[in-house]
């Protein structure tokens, strides 16, 4: 009797990608580690290469943040879209890790969310801004305006902070080139 393939393929390895812990049920030397290990390493390097300073909270390899995230991100089933930062800062503010957040990492991770939707939308809008109930300050992303010039990322500060509404966080896309209205926060998009 032949023993079943190690081998697997991403359909079939899909729910584990991106959870941490279930690497452990596959063997070291199997196909199916290989790619979720690589899966893995892509959004940590997406986390840690992008906000260094979760690195100081976390040790040097992250995963006392990363491996429970990830896990709740999945459990929420949260997508790993430009609000993904925002998301990870959302986890931060309930794990063991809330006394030792700081505005610095907010800002950080507001910006790496705003930066991520002006490189990755394809839609209409030119800009997003990110607001938080936590400050006056939001940030905005805005898109390349000719190929000389990159993606943008501006931090805006208020007198005191246009509520956000019942969440932590808001959003507003911006059709033109600068602010001309402020239409309203948004919530967060899973």
């Amino acid at each position: 009797m032949n023993e079943p393939s190690l081998a697997r393929t991403d359909r079939e390895l899909f729910d584990v990608l991106t959870s941490p812990s279930r690497i452990l049920d596959y063997p070291p030397n199997s196909r199916a580690y290989g790619r979720i290990d690589v899966s893995l390493r892509a959004y940590w390097h997406s986390t840690f290469d992008i906000c260094p300073e979760l690195l100081e909270l976390s040790g040097p390899d992250g995963m006392t943040i990363f491996a429970p995230f990830m896990e709740w991100a999945r459990e929420q089933g949260v997508r790993f879209t430009w609000s993904y930062y925002l998301w990870l800062y959302r986890w931060l503010r309930q794990s063991v890790f809330r006394d030792r957040l700081s505005d610095e990492l907010l800002i950080s991770l507001m910006g790496a969310s705003a930066a991520r939707w002006a490189i990755r939308d394809r839609g209409a809008a030119r800009g997003l801004a990110i607001g938080c109930a936590a400050t006056p300050t939001f940030v905005v992303g805005w898109k390349c305006s000719s190929l000389s010039a990159g993606r943008q990322v501006e931090l805006v500060e208020l007198d005191q902070p246009i509520a956000v509404g019942d969440a932590f966080f808001g959003f507003f896309t911006i059709p033109g080139s600068e602010i001309a209205e402020f239409p309203g926060w948004r919530s967060l998009p899973l």
